[in-house]
């Protein structure tokens, strides 16, 4: 058997996501209190997030009740959609992908894009999140349904975002000089008292129909361009919260 490390590392340093505000920053414990642990948001880095992280969704599964066969050692098909930075995936290219993919019923979905591989999460700057290739609307009410199909609730990607806030997240937040630090920053924490569950529904309309679904999704993957859709089976292992609706998490694929 082969193990390919798909966690994206974490870096109190700095971490990509930071620039949204609703990131936390990552904190490692005071200098003379090594015992206090980390800081850190429960989507840091490559992380796991259940429909219960939605308010509608909020009475569904929550990490602690997850079962772990759901995680552990899934068998995984992969589906391709190899973009540019920055691109859209459209419901055309959506099409074409599932029209391929001979996904097992019960198999989870990895997502490929390419954006895991091309480094831009180990660049300073914003580029791996505000470049990242992202689903359109249409396009992820086809996979959702391509899911439903196969009785498929796991979908993994190496894409930094599965949607695209840009109705008012996006260009609200970009449009302050300079840009403020994520949670817990007092720009981020009158950011987000403003922001009002109806902008939310707005900006996150994809990762809400894929919820809808009751899909799970596992986002921020890297070194997926060795995987092999044949014999492929992904750990998926976040940290086990009581009423947790997301957390980072380890990902290991593993191919027989």
């Amino acid at each position: 058997m082969e193990h390919i490390d798909l966690t994206l590392p974490l870096d109190h340093n700095w971490m990509p996501d930071e620039v949204l505000p609703v990131a936390a920053h990552f904190y490692l414990a005071p200098k003379y209190h090594p015992d206090k642990g980390v800081i850190l948001g429960s989507e840091t880095g490559s992380c796991l997030t259940l429909p219960s992280t939605f308010a509608d969704f909020r009475k569904t599964t929550r990490l602690h009740e997850v079962d772990i066969e759901k995680l552990f050692l899934r068998a995984t098909t992969i589906l391709d959609i190899m973009t540019e930075d920055s691109q859209e995936i459209t419901e055309s290219k959506m099409e074409r992908a599932i029209a391929t993919c001979g996904a097992p019923r019960g198999n989870a979905l990895l997502l490929r894009t390419g954006w895991g591989d091309r480094g831009a999460h180990s660049e300073p700057g914003s580029r791996y999140i505000m470049a990242s290739p992202h689903l359109s609307l249409p396009a992820a009410e086809l996979l959702a349904a391509f899911m439903g199909e196969r009785k498929s609730d796991l979908l993994l990607t190496d894409m930094a975002l599965i949607g695209w806030p840009d109705k008012h997240l996006l260009p609200e937040w970009n449009s302050l000089f300079p840009r403020p630090g994520p949670w817990p920053s007092t720009e981020a924490q009158i950011y987000l008292h403003l922001y009002t569950p109806e902008k939310a529904k707005n900006d996150f309309a994809v990762e809400l129909e894929l919820a809808r679904a009751g899909i799970m999704t596992v986002k921020r993957i890297i070194h997926c361009k060795d995987l092999l859709s044949d014999r492929l089976r992904v750990i998926v292992s976040p940290l086990h919260i009581v009423r947790g609706v997301s957390s980072t998490c380890r990902v290991i694929a593993v191919m027989e």
